[in-house]
């Protein structure tokens, strides 16, 4: 189902839209779709051509109600943060993605973007990791959350026939801090293009796949984003930051020994602590 607008082109649902990765990643999408802006506050910089829905992911009506009249959906918003708990994690990260799922469900949404994130995968030894035979080993309830969803979505795409590209998101900070965001540090036009490629390619069934760009030490295997047509044009040892570790530098809590990094390193709040 295609809906039209004004400007003829697709109408896209960016939940987590006013985030740290929404913000950047939007001034690339608006390229090529008209942005429906989904966070609990309001994209302070939105264009006057961009919708700004305010809402909760927690209220299903409140999703239900953004994704109306919209082609597709990009799936940013999620509770993160080291202190998570698991109480405060299910509204944002669990029962707030069923509701995108759902309501996609509800109105015809066939297209969709979901990232995911290297915590899946980030109690891994960094040394020894194969991420083309590697289980999940999440780091922490953040990470459980977007295991669930990639879990999810799959679920939900192979029973109503949707095109899914899951993106597992490296490090997508401005500048790379250190040596283990080096091996899978993303800039905002690369993922943006891999983005690109997840709402308008017509060979993405189910697909799985980095955010990542070049790196001279590459921690994952990004055949299938390149199959898909993904040439990221950026490369980590070309944006160090200032204040850059090398492994012999990272202090401990940092956890550079681990793909997860400060996730896998920090001891969680056992469950049901407030």
């Amino acid at each position: 189902m295609t809906h039209a607008s004004a400007s003829n082109k697709q109408r896209l649902l960016v939940t987590g839209a006013a985030g740290r990765v929404g913000t950047v990643l939007r001034p690339y999408l608006r390229e090529r779709f008209d942005l429906v802006l989904f966070d609990r506050v309001a994209a302070l910089d939105a264009t006057h051509d961009e919708q700004v829905v305010v809402g909760d992911l927690g209220s299903y009506d409140s999703v239900s109600s953004a994704m109306e009249g919209c082609d597709a959906v990009v799936h940013l918003a999620c509770v993160h943060g080291l202190d998570l708990t698991f109480d405060a994690s299910l509204e944002g990260n669990v029962r707030g993605t069923m509701h995108v799922l759902d309501a996609a469900v509800e109105h015809g949404v066939r297209r969709h973007v979901y990232t995911s994130s290297h915590h899946v995968f980030g109690l891994h030894d960094a040394k020894t990791f194969d991420a083309s035979h590697a289980p999940f080993a999440p780091d922490g309830h953040y990470a459980l959350g977007k295991a669930f969803g990639e879990l999810a979505y799959r679920s939900h795409g192979m029973r109503h026939g949707w095109r899914t590209m899951v993106i597992r998101i490296g490090n997508a900070a401005p500048r790379v801090p250190d040596a283990r965001a080096g091996r899978m540090w993303v800039s905002a036009r690369d993922l943006a293009d891999l983005v690109r490629i997840g709402l308008t390619s017509p060979d993405v069934e189910f697909d799985v796949v980095y955010g990542v760009s070049n790196s001279q030490h590459p921690l994952f295997d990004n055949d299938r984003a390149h199959a898909l047509g993904y040439e990221p044009r950026d490369w980590a040892e070309d944006h160090w930051a200032d204040d850059f570790l090398s492994d012999a530098d990272m202090p401990d809590e940092l956890g550079g020994r681990f793909v997860g990094g400060a996730y896998a390193a920090h001891s969680p709040v056992p469950t049901g602590t407030k």
